[in-house]
């Protein structure tokens, strides 16, 4: 409902109502490998269903398409879903976020990058 809540905190309308589309493994390892053509391709197949929102299979721990393309490091990929219309505060099994994901003190360490 939207509106004013009983302590006076305002209340947005709740965008979960559709249910997520679960994507096929193939297309979650084409996502993670940063695979761009063959993402988009699938992507663009149904565009009636959210699939630049669609999120993986319980083998992939239900993660969105925007966390693995962040966990491969897919920059190009990821700026492409964000173009379509990614939802940048969805989240994985773990709460975590894309942009969490990608900046996480292992992947920092990797870079060279201190996390002092």
């Amino acid at each position: 409902k939207v509106g004013a809540d009983w302590d006076g905190v305002t209340v947005l309308e709740d965008n979960n109502r559709r249910q997520m589309v679960v994507m096929p493994d193939y297309i979650a390892m084409e996502v993670a490998w940063g695979r761009i053509k063959s993402v988009l391709k699938w992507i663009n197949t149904n565009r009636a269903e959210d699939r630049v929102n669609a999120i993986s299979s319980a083998k992939w721990m239900g993660a969105p398409a925007l966390v693995l393309a962040s966990i491969g490091g897919c920059l190009e990929l990821m700026t492409l879903l964000l173009q379509l219309g990614a939802n940048i505060n969805t989240r994985d099994c773990r709460g975590l976020t894309a942009i969490q994901g990608f900046f996480s003190p292992p992947e920092l360490a990797k870079q060279g990058v201190s996390d002092r």
